[in-house]
């Protein structure tokens, strides 16, 4: 269950562009990266700079730079794409804690 209505508006796409420009610091680098234009890209941006009530990542002269509050959130995005794309290769559920951080590490090390 998600605890904010903004929370709810926001899709995969979103947290897709988040984590890409979290890596790759760029816009234009972002929307040719997932197949977008730089206008949803930027859309993106917004709705989560409103829903997370943060700027989150600051334009600079080498790249959008990440506020405080979006190197917290990285993690825990980068974890839920992580989670989603296991889910859906069909990986089986798995009990213990030290058996999921190994199957993350793998999917994020397999080409």
């Amino acid at each position: 269950m998600l605890n904010s209505n903004s929370l709810r508006k926001l899709d995969m796409q979103d947290l897709m562009v988040f984590n890409a420009v979290y890596e790759q610091s760029s816009v234009t680098g972002v929307s040719e990266a997932l197949c977008v234009s730089q206008s949803t890209v930027s859309y993106c941006l917004k709705k989560l700079r409103t829903c997370f009530d943060d700027e989150l990542f600051i334009n600079t002269r080498t790249g959008m730079r990440p506020t405080y509050k979006a190197e917290g959130m990285y993690n825990h995005v980068r974890t839920i794409l992580l989670s989603i794309n296991l889910c859906h290769a069909g990986a089986a559920t798995v009990e213990p804690a030290r058996q999921t951080i190994k199957r993350l590490k793998a999917c994020r090390d397999s080409p």
